[in-house]
């Protein structure tokens, strides 16, 4: 998400790492992130759909993940869940602000 790339300091500076992950391929995030101009964050590739499955936002129908937002703390622990409909995009001031909250 561009948006996150601009913010990609701020994530830095609150000591959060910022991860893509979907159902693409890697070269089409490659494609996709020369596109928009994602520079600042890593896009990885869950073709096997693993990730999506283990974190219960792998939609069957499109076989492909609903968009989401984690926060997980360095345990591991998922802190927070906000999931999107079609069209909805994460606030990453709003995500930034939830990654404060955390410390």
């Amino acid at each position: 998400m561009p948006a996150f790339d601009r913010r990609a300091r701020d994530f830095e500076a609150a000591s959060a790492q910022v991860l893509g992950i979907s159902t693409d391929s890697p070269f089409s995030h490659e494609n996709w992130a020369k596109a928009v101009g994602i520079s600042h964050y890593p896009l990885l590739s869950d073709v096997h759909r693993d990730v999506s499955k283990a974190y219960g936002v792998y939609w069957p129908d499109w076989n492909a993940n609903v968009r989401a937002t984690f926060i997980v703390d360095r345990q591991g622990t998922v802190r927070f869940v906000e999931r999107y409909g079609k069209g909805e995009l994460p606030d990453p001031d709003r995500i930034l602000a939830e990654v404060k909250k955390l410390g």
